[in-house]
């Protein structure tokens, strides 16, 4: 039996967010910097002001859209680990994805990001269990910069066998995903069955769309690759400051292109998200992990079940510029409120300070996090043979159990043993020692040396890197920048 999920809002409260999506939708409208999205939208039934290239939507539009968009997702992956979402237990987080930088565990410092260091990252949380999916972690810096999006998709599909989510901010870039995993599972009506990728489209809040982004949008539903459409309220800043604004907004953008997926393809698989927080004032800070930012995911979660549609949120978020106790206490709070809420996919593993970074040490111990959490959400199972009154009976008072078939039979499934923890070490602690960053570097070196990646067979690598070569994602010397079985 499970335990009980976390509500932030009550059904009137849900249906006056609600309301107040609908007026903005049809009254403020969104800014779309597309021609050919606007044509489709207006085809469809939207309102135009050309001059400012505002959308507006009525209330009967908003709700074919609804009406139309999958109820469940199928989240595939070229090594055959598939998930349905929304699904009985499902519940799957992904490593953080994408910022400039890494946290060198051994020095101490912060560094920018290279092709190697992604990698190897991929490798890592290929070898981790607890992730589900993966985005792609770190920005390789040593790329060129106008593509470098390009090369981190190949590389995170190259060495890891998961689903990968990535993003699309042009047609171009969307086609390249497509033609890539097309051509691991043999065609794009087969990537369709079994979509082993999805993007993320992010609008500029508020309430505004960039072309690139949604023309991309239309490509990849037309293609039936899942998008996640994904709001990041700042509150104070580009939405109001109060989460109650901040919510009207996230779901007003999240309706929004949901409505772009159904318009560009009736039924196209749409994920509703929200990976949101609060500006300091004071000093213009984003802060991640903040009380703020787990009530808009939260409730942000809610009205997605109000849908009937798929939901994404952050993970373990958090403020921390190093592997701190401030970044495991905000990490495991937020984790905990999207876990409760009844996210179906979380993102966030590895991420430090406030997503600017990445650590594969912090990657390994938010897994054992996440361990720690799953356990919790399966509660307790009650019944005659849990309940062990036979075991009870033979040891008597003063018995041990640790003989007792009962414990044999009971012992896997009852208790998650700790994997990475400080009574791990064999000596005398040393006090001034963080032991569980010293076991999280040992497992680290253990994973990379032991783990071997799912590399493509040469016949799908000579596939795929024909399409790298259509897009010119070589490196400097024009080789592939993956390596095959």
């Amino acid at each position: 039996m499970t335990i009980a999920t976390m509500s932030v809002l009550t059904e009137k409260d849900i249906d006056k967010v609600h309301e107040a999506s609908l007026r903005i939708l049809a009254d403020v409208g969104v800014k779309v910097e597309s021609t050919a999205v606007r044509k489709t939208l207006k085809d469809a039934g939207a309102r135009l002001n050309e001059e400012k290239e505002f959308v507006y939507l009525d209330e009967s539009m908003v709700d074919r859209s609804i009406e139309s968009a999958p109820k469940k997702v199928r989240i595939c992956s070229r090594g055959g680990r598939d998930f349905v979402i929304p699904g009985e237990g499902v519940q799957i987080i992904s490593t953080d994805g994408q910022p400039p930088a890494v946290f060198d565990a051994e020095t101490g410092e912060k560094r920018a990001s290279t092709l190697q260091d992604l990698k190897e990252m991929m490798i890592l949380a290929d070898a981790l269990p607890e992730v589900g999916y993966i985005w792609p972690t770190v920005i390789a810096n040593d790329m060129p910069t106008d593509r470098s999006s390009f090369y981190e998709f190949l590389t995170a599909i190259a060495y890891s066998s998961k689903h990968i989510q990535h993003g699309a901010c042009s047609v171009e870039e969307a086609n390249f995903q497509i033609d890539v995993c097309s051509a691991i599972l043999g065609s794009k009506e087969k990537l369709k069955e079994r979509p082993i990728f999805s993007d993320v489209s992010t609008p500029i809040s508020p309430l505004r769309y960039d072309a690139g982004e949604a023309d991309a949008i239309g490509v990849l539903a037309r293609a039936g690759v899942p998008v996640v459409h994904l709001s990041m309220a700042i509150a104070g800043v580009v939405t109001p400051a109060s989460v109650a604004g901040s919510l009207a907004i996230i779901n007003a953008e999240n309706l929004f292109g949901m409505t772009i997926s159904q318009t560009a393809s009736e039924g196209a698989p749409s994920i509703y998200s929200s990976f949101s927080g609060v500006m300091d004032l004071k000093s213009g800070v984003f802060l991640c992990g903040t009380p703020e930012g787990i009530l808009m995911d939260s409730a942000a979660i809610q009205m997605a079940k109000r849908y009937g549609v798929p939901t994404c949120a952050g993970g373990p978020s958090n403020a921390a510029r190093s592997l701190s106790s401030e970044a495991a206490a905000e990490g495991a709070l937020t984790t905990m409120a999207s876990l409760l809420a009844g996210a179906d996919m979380m993102v966030g593993l590895g991420g430090v300070d406030r997503a600017g970074m990445i650590s594969k040490e912090k990657m390994v111990m938010d897994c054992e996090a996440w361990r720690w959490l799953l356990r919790v959400r399966e509660g307790i199972q009650i019944n005659d043979s849990t309940l062990g009154v036979d075991a009870i009976a033979r040891q008597g008072p003063g018995g041990s159990f640790l003989s007792d078939i009962h414990t044999a039979k009971h012992l896997r499934k009852e208790f998650m043993i700790p994997q990475v923890t400080a009574y791990h070490a064999k000596r005398i602690p040393d006090r001034g020692e963080d032991e569980l960053l010293t076991y999280a570097k040992a497992r680290v070196k253990e994973l990379l040396a032991t783990h071997k990646p799912p590399l493509f067979d040469a016949e799908t690598a000579s596939k795929v890197g024909q399409v790298a070569e259509k897009y010119g994602i070589l490196l400097k010397d024009g080789s592939q920048i993956f390596e095959h079985a």
